[in-house]
C-alpha cells in the first residue's frame, strides 16, 4: 500500500514538472515566432518554414521527456530564431543573399504561352499548374497574360485587360474614400490600441455608444470609419 502511495505521489509529481514544463515552453515559443514576424503560415519563405518547423519539433523534445534539460532546448530554440533574424537582416542589405535564401519568382506563363522549361524547372506538372490556377479561380487558359510561381510556392496571375474587373478609373467615376473601419469596441471591451489609430478618442466612442443608447457591455462589436458613422452589432442581437 506504501508502494503503491508513492507511486502515485510520483506520479502526481511528474505531472506537475511536466504542467510547468510545457508552460514555459509555450511562453517561448509564443515569444519567438512574435519575434520572427507576422507572416501566415502560408506565406513563408523556405528558410522561415525550416526555422518554424524546427522550433515545433525541438520544443516538443522536453515536454515528452522530463529527463532532458529544459534549458537545453530553449537555448537551441533562441539560436534558431537568432539564425533566421540574422538571415532576414543580411536580405535586407544584399540582394545576392537575399536571392539564395529566398530564390527567385519564376514565370510559368508569359504573354498567354505556357513555360514548359520554367514549369520542369519547378519540378511542377501541367495538372500542378491547372490546380494552382483554379485556387485562383481562374479556369480558362486564354484569359491569362502572365503566371507567377512566387518564392513562398503561392501563384500571382495576371489576366488580360479585357478580362480584368473594371475599376473606378476605367469608367471615371470616383465614389468617396470613407477610410478603414475600425472596430474600437469588440465584446463589450473598448480596445484602446484600436482606438488611437482610428483618430478618435475614448470620450468619443463613448458617445458614440451612448447616442445610440446601447451599454458598452452589450455591444458585439462596433466600428467607425472617418466620418463618423457607426455599426453597431449588440450581443443579444447574435443570441
Amino acid at each position: 500500500m506504501k508502494i503503491f502511495a508513492e507511486t502515485k505521489y510520483e506520479g502526481a509529481d511528474d505531472m506537475a514538472v511536466t504542467l510547468v514544463r510545457a508552460t514555459i515552453l509555450y511562453i517561448i515559443v509564443i515569444f519567438l515566432i512574435r519575434l520572427m514576424g507576422k507572416r501566415q503560415i502560408g506565406e513563408l519563405q523556405p528558410s522561415e518554414l525550416v526555422i518554424t518547423m524546427l522550433v515545433s519539433e525541438i520544443a516538443s523534445i522536453p515536454m515528452q521527456d522530463n529527463s532532458i534539460p529544459i534549458l537545453n532546448s530553449v537555448v537551441a530554440l533562441f539560436v534558431l530564431v537568432a539564425f533566421e533574424i540574422i538571415s532576414s537582416v543580411l536580405s535586407l542589405k544584399s540582394h545576392k543573399i537575399r536571392s539564395y535564401i529566398q530564390g527567385h519568382p519564376v514565370i510559368v506563363i508569359r504573354n498567354g504561352i505556357i513555360d514548359y522549361k520554367a514549369l520542369k524547372k519547378l519540378r511542377m506538372t501541367v495538372n500542378d499548374l491547372v490546380s494552382a490556377l483554379r485556387q485562383k479561380d481562374v479556369f480558362d487558359f486564354s484569359q491569362i497574360s502572365y503566371a507567377i510561381f512566387e518564392t513562398n510556392g503561392k501563384i500571382s496571375v495576371l489576366l488580360k485587360s479585357e478580362f480584368r474587373n473594371s475599376t473606378a478609373a476605367d469608367v471615371n467615376s470616383y465614389p468617396k474614400d470613407k477610410g478603414m473601419q475600425f472596430a474600437v469596441i469588440c465584446d463589450g471591451e473598448i480596445i484602446e490600441d484600436v482606438v488611437r489609430d482610428s483618430g478618435y478618442d475614448l470620450s468619443a466612442v463613448k458617445k458614440l455608444a451612448l447616442t445610440n443608447r446601447i451599454p458598452i457591455e452589450k455591444i458585439l462589436i462596433m466600428s467607425v470609419d472617418s466620418d463618423g458613422v457607426a455599426y453597431i452589432a449588440r450581443k443579444d442581437d447574435n443570441g
